[in-house]
């Protein structure tokens, strides 16, 4: 079920009812915020319309220490606001658990369809890291499926050039996406070749089923195994490969997960 930012704001969280203006410069940026690029472009425009009409909608702070604020969600109205040189800005000030800011801000980026494919990812791999949630609980938190979620986290995956490649527009989502099972020095030479050939999604596709289709070595062996578990599991994967023999040992977060894993396979 997909829920809203008003949903995540409950009556007994938030501190004052009524926004209240606060001073620039005692809100800091919020240390788990997903996304790492802005369209300057857009921040001007967005400054332009401040300077014009005010701040339409407050940002979501929490206290952090006496008059000092931690930005919970409104990063590009905070950034706006300081190139149109505001010194007070209105605000929600909000009691949340370091989970809930994470959660409450990136619902906001995907909500405005305003991160990234790579930026989005990140928020997820943010929320399995740091707060020890499976790709089901964060689907149910940010309005995703599981499958969704699966599918972005698996793009950390991808080596720094592809990841540059995508977010520069060089790449599409369909081109890179094929990639991410291969190592990262593979990834790196079939990326070339998507750039200055220009080939489609498909043809990407097939040029790795034919990579595939070669007999790899112990160790690409090992790394092919260990991806293909994670993708049809969604949870963390070992591959122990001890002469031949291998050992392959499943980790999950919680008794839903494998749960989720045992209906798969029933």
């Amino acid at each position: 079920m997909k829920r809203s930012l008003s949903s995540l704001i409950t009556d007994t969280n938030v501190r004052e009812f009524k926004a209240i203006e606060i001073k620039i410069e005692s809100i800091q940026e919020s240390s788990s915020q997903a996304r790492t690029e802005f369209d300057d472009i857009k921040l001007d425009e967005l400054a332009d319309s401040i300077r014009k009409n005010g701040i339409l909608q407050p940002l979501i702070v929490q206290e952090i220490g006496e008059n000092q604020y931690e930005l919970i969600a409104g990063e590009r109205r905070l950034r706006a606001s300081k190139l149109a040189n505001l010194q007070k800005i209105p605000c929600l000030i909000k009691d949340v658990s370091s989970r809930d800011a994470a959660v409450i801000g990136l619902v906001e980026n995907i909500q405005r369809a305003q991160l990234n494919a790579i930026d989005e990812s990140i928020g997820f791999k943010h929320l399995s890291e740091k707060h020890n949630l499976d790709p089901k609980e964060i689907g149910l938190l940010v309005g995703k499926s599981r499958s969704y979620v699966s599918n972005s986290l698996r793009l950390s995956k991808l080596s720094d050039k592809a990841i540059n490649a995508l977010k520069s527009n060089q790449v599409s989502l369909g081109q890179i996406r094929p990639l991410i099972n291969l190592s990262r020095e593979v990834q790196e030479q079939i990326l070339d070749e998507i750039i200055h050939l220009n080939l489609s999604s498909r043809q990407v596709e097939n040029k790795v089923r034919d990579l595939n289709s070669s007999e790899p070595s112990s160790d690409e062996t090992t790394l092919f195994y260990k991806n293909y578990f994670e993708d049809k599991t969604g949870s963390k994967v070992e591959v122990h490969n001890k002469k031949g023999k291998f050992k392959v040992v499943l980790n999950f977060n919680s008794a839903d997960a494998i749960k989720d894993f045992v209906e798969k396979i029933d």
